[in-house]
């Protein structure tokens, strides 16, 4: 797990009960339950490969990636912030 917390502008958020611990933007946009919906409705096998296009900060992702092991999981990510957030989410 990566060394990096939460400051004023980014929140230290847990999804599945926990198991992901996520950075986000304190403000404006946020992930919530609409990103492990998506990713529980995903019908992804191991070995699978998987693109999200507009991954914010890569919950979504994330809850894939935890859900099924043997999954080559890409994001892309537009807002250089977000972006930057979902490589240190990864990264934990």
């Amino acid at each position: 797990m990566s060394g990096t917390a939460a400051s004023e502008d980014t929140t230290d958020d847990g999804f599945l009960d926990g198991r992901l611990k996520i950075l986000q933007p304190a403000k404006g946009y946020r992930a919530g339950l609409d990103a492990v919906l998506l990713a529980a409705a995903v019908p992804a096998r191991a070995g699978e490969r998987v693109l999200e296009a507009g991954a914010g900060v890569g919950v979504a992702s994330l809850c894939l990636a935890s859900r099924v092991s043997g999954l080559e999981v890409a994001g892309i990510e537009l807002q250089p912030p977000l972006a930057a957030l979902a490589g240190e989410n990864i990264s934990r």
